[in-house]
């Protein structure tokens, strides 16, 4: 059956190519087919088929009434659980060396509060030339 109708697309495909380049040509393909319908009609009672005969007819299968989901018994996550942990357990910045000030604090040479805007910049990359 559904060779049978993928042929008679593939006819019908090949009339359409063939006639459209001739008005002739579509009148009589189009009136050809308008007189085709009502003797059609009168071999093939009018099927009323419904959405859900439809589906099932393309997927091959009967649609469950219900459908019963169970959660999965295991779960595999990747990677590792880690807590969130709230604002009182985190800890506190490591304290550092700073190499401009040479005191130990939260910051080092580039962030330091003593560094002149651009000056670190500048030694290094004169420094990098040498």
């Amino acid at each position: 059956m559904q060779r049978k109708i993928l042929d008679s697309r593939n006819k019908f495909e090949d009339l359409i190519q063939m006639a459209k380049n001739s008005e002739q040509g579509m009148e009589f393909l189009y009136s050809s087919l308008a007189n085709l319908v009502e003797p059609l009609q009168n071999i093939i009672p009018a099927a009323t088929v419904n959405k859900q005969d439809e589906f099932e007819a393309f997927l091959g299968g009967k649609i469950p009434q219900e459908v019963e989901i169970h959660p999965p018994n295991d779960i595999n996550s990747r990677g590792r659980c880690k807590r969130i942990k709230k604002g009182k357990e985190k800890k506190a910045p490591r304290k550092r060396m700073c190499g401009k000030c040479k005191q130990l604090v939260d910051h080092d040479a580039r962030n330091c509060p003593n560094n002149v805007v651009g000056s670190y910049f500048k030694f290094a990359t004169m420094h990098d030339h040498s």
